[in-house]
């Protein structure tokens, strides 16, 4: 079979003996106690997952658990391989058998076939594999630090483990001390950040309505202020209401005025406040501005999407609404400061 490695190579393995050796280094560890699925594609392995081998209460849901990861692969066949979880027994029939037939089982409920199943003590130089089918299928493992795949893994750069432990300790936090300063600091940040989305909310607010052109140092502060999101999301609620012309003018003024990419923020506004009062060419106009502005703007896409598909205006009234609470309650927060 062909197994892929990360960089992309491709190594030839025989046998299950090559098989059992390439899963360390596919997995990037050494499994212990586990059941590893691989799915393929002819020759290829497209997909490996572990789990650790569930108690026989849970083995049924685990392999109904099982069966969503496996069929978004499409594969025309899969390999099952339990590792550790106990030893066989005097007859030679390995453990977990219960486990593989439940697997076997839901596999064929959704027409994919199980290639091989096998248990092996553990995956280390020496150790008794068997298969499930056949107990005369039994052989010994190579050692996996020496095989194909493990060359080809090193020279990709990619480390195998001698346990998962290693890979877990990996992510493992730095000193509680470490994590509560830092963690105090986050505090105070998001507090200022909170301030600043509360100032950037006010400053829209109050310059709504002026009747005086923006200076340069205006223009700059206000694009700043839209920039945040919530900032622009409160101003959608400015469609709707007695200042809706006022702040039409004002998107509009920023429109012209911003540069880009800035100016896809107060280009969408313009376009939820023209929709909304049923002027779409000047929506669509201003929709096609944002997107020039700033290629792939979300809420820009959304809105056309919803244009194009001919939603209600009453409809965007009600989505505006909705998308704009957490940050209306910004801003009734920010006028209590």
């Amino acid at each position: 079979m062909t197994t892929p490695l990360l960089p992309p190579v491709e190594v030839h393995v025989e046998g299950p003996e090559d098989l059992i050796a390439s899963v360390p280094h596919v997995l990037g560890f050494h499994p212990r106690d586990s059941l590893v699925v691989m799915a393929m594609q002819q020759s290829s392995l497209t997909f490996t997952l572990r789990v650790d081998i569930p108690l026989a209460r849970h083995r049924r849901g685990l392999a109904e658990q099982l069966l969503m990861p496996i069929r978004a692969q499409q594969p025309t066949s899969v390999l099952l391989m339990v590792f550790g979880g106990g030893k066989a027994d005097p007859a030679g029939k390995p453990p977990h058998a219960k486990l593989i037939d439940l697997m076997h089982s839901a596999l064929c409920s959704v027409g994919v076939p199980l290639a091989h199943a096998i248990w092996v003590r553990s995956c280390q130089a020496g150790e008794p594999w068997i298969c499930y089918a056949d107990p005369e299928c039994s052989g010994t493992m190579p050692d996996p630090n020496t095989s194909p795949l493990a060359a080809a893994s090193a020279a990709a750069g990619n480390v195998t483990f001698a346990d998962r432990s290693d890979v877990v300790a990996l992510v493992e936090p730095v000193g509680d001390d470490v994590l509560t300063r830092r963690s105090e600091l986050l505090d105070k940040a998001v507090d200022e950040h909170q301030k600043e989305t509360a100032a950037g909310i006010r400053l829209v607010r109050d310059t709504i309505g002026r009747d005086t052109p923006l200076s340069d140092d205006e223009v700059v502060a206000l694009a700043m202020a839209l920039s945040d999101h919530r900032v622009r999301d409160a101003c959608m609620t400015y469609a709707i209401g007695d200042k809706s012309q006022a702040a039409e003018r004002l998107w509009l003024e920023l429109t012209r005025g911003c540069p880009a990419p800035e100016r896809a923020e107060p280009a969408t506004l313009l376009a939820v406040n023209a929709y909304l009062r049923g002027d779409g060419g000047l929506a669509s106009v201003a929709i096609e501005a944002a997107e020039a502005a700033c290629p792939g703007h979300r809420l820009a896409g959304l809105l056309r999407s919803a244009f194009d598909c001919g939603l209600a205006p009453a409809r965007i009234r009600d989505l505006v609404l909705g998308a704009a609470d957490e940050a209306a309650w910004l801003l009734r927060s920010g006028d209590e400061e």
